[in-house]
């Protein structure tokens, strides 16, 4: 088993030997722990990451404070000399020990799935979806608010909202609209300004035979708009409630 395990999505974590590391409490040491790992597959120019964590500064200033922040990360987390590597221009994260990271794991994970709908393999694409969606707690490093973070924090919410997207079309055409409804209003909930959403949902109620939900969801929907935006349904959505059995006649 990996000695280590890093976990960045949702909450940042680090054990070691099974035991909490939570000398690693500033934000700057997260940042920068995060990146290496990150950006392992190369050597990380000192200069390019001086400039990248303070581009305000001069290039003295800057370089000067990334070497406080590796004696910083050195003291606060001494076992990190197993796992980097440096030298006078560059740093790298590797892996000769044991490591385990979450956001490999999660990334993995949608590489069996695609694998998976390849060859047409319905029962382990959809175990592969699911185990990306457990593993995927929350954002990336969400305290985290540097510019470098932003693209890669966004690449990986895409990619958990399109396995959830996945995972409800698999239940939905297997005929599960219980399955498919938790789903839905998972992802309802990740963009809640979708009428989209609101109209599957509707749909799916109304496939359920749960006529309540369905007109719920409807008003929900109104609501939500009129709140949010200042405009109404569009048509479709008026249209959808209308033609649906959960309109009420008379």
């Amino acid at each position: 088993m990996p000695d280590l395990h890093l976990r960045l999505l949702g909450d940042f974590s680090l054990l070691y030997n099974d035991q909490q590391v939570t000398s690693l409490n500033t934000s700057r040491l997260q940042s920068l722990l995060t990146y290496l790992v990150l950006h392992r597959d190369a050597p990380q120019q000192r200069q390019h990451l001086a400039f990248l964590f303070w581009p305000d500064t001069t290039e003295a200033q800057a370089r000067n404070n990334l070497r406080q922040l590796l004696h910083q990360l050195r003291q606060a987390f001494p076992a990190v000399e197993h796992f980097l590597s440096t030298d006078t221009h560059t740093l790298q994260w590797h892996s000769i020990a044991p490591f385990h990271l979450d956001v490999a794991a999660f990334e993995q994970a949608l590489n069996l799935a695609d694998a998976a709908a390849r060859r047409n393999d319905q029962h382990e694409l959809q175990t592969a979806l699911a185990q990306a969606d457990t593993l995927y707690c929350g954002e990336l490093l969400p305290g985290c608010y540097d510019e470098w973070i932003l693209p890669e924090r966004e690449r990986l919410r895409l990619q958990h909202f399109q396995a959830l997207e996945r995972l409800l079309s698999l239940f939905e055409e297997q005929g599960n609209t219980v399955s498919a409804i938790r789903y839905a209003q998972r992802l309802l909930g990740l963009d809640p300004l979708s009428e989209d959403r609101y109209r599957q949902l509707m749909r799916l109620f109304a496939l359920n035979n749960d006529r309540a939900s369905a007109l719920h969801m409807y008003h929900t929907c109104v609501s939500t708009l009129q709140r949010e935006m200042g405009i109404d349904p569009a048509p479709a959505t008026r249209a959808d409630r209308s033609a649906s059995p959960t309109h009420p006649s008379g």
